[in-house]
C-alpha cells in the first residue's frame, strides 16, 4: 500500500502487528511515515527505515512530541 493520504491506520497495524500495537500506535506510526515516506510503498521499506520509522513513533506517544520549528528556536 502506498504510503499517502489513503494510507489507512489498519494498514498500519497489520505492518506493526495487531496483537502488539493499539489503534493510537497506529495512528501516530502513520504520522510518522507520511512525514519520512511519503510516496513509497509500505512494503518496500526495509528493516532499517522501518525501525527509524518506530522509534520515532515511540518517541512521539510516550513524550507527548511536540514538533519544534529549529528557525523560531529561542536561544537561552
Amino acid at each position: 500500500m502506498k504510503i499517502d493520504e489513503q494510507l489507512t491506520t489498519d494498514a498500519v497495524l497489520e505492518r506493526l502487528g495487531r496483537e502488539s500495537a493499539s489503534d493510537y500506535e497506529a495512528g501516530v506510526m502513520r504520522d510518522v511515515l507520511l512525514e519520512q515516506y511519503a510516496g513509497r510503498d509500505l512494503g518496500e521499506l526495509s528493516e532499517a527505515e522501518w525501525l527509524a520509522a518506530f522509534g520515532q513513533m515511540n518517541l512521539r506517544k510516550t513524550t507527548g512530541w511536540i514538533k519544534d520549528d529549529q528557525n523560531e528556536a529561542k536561544p537561552e
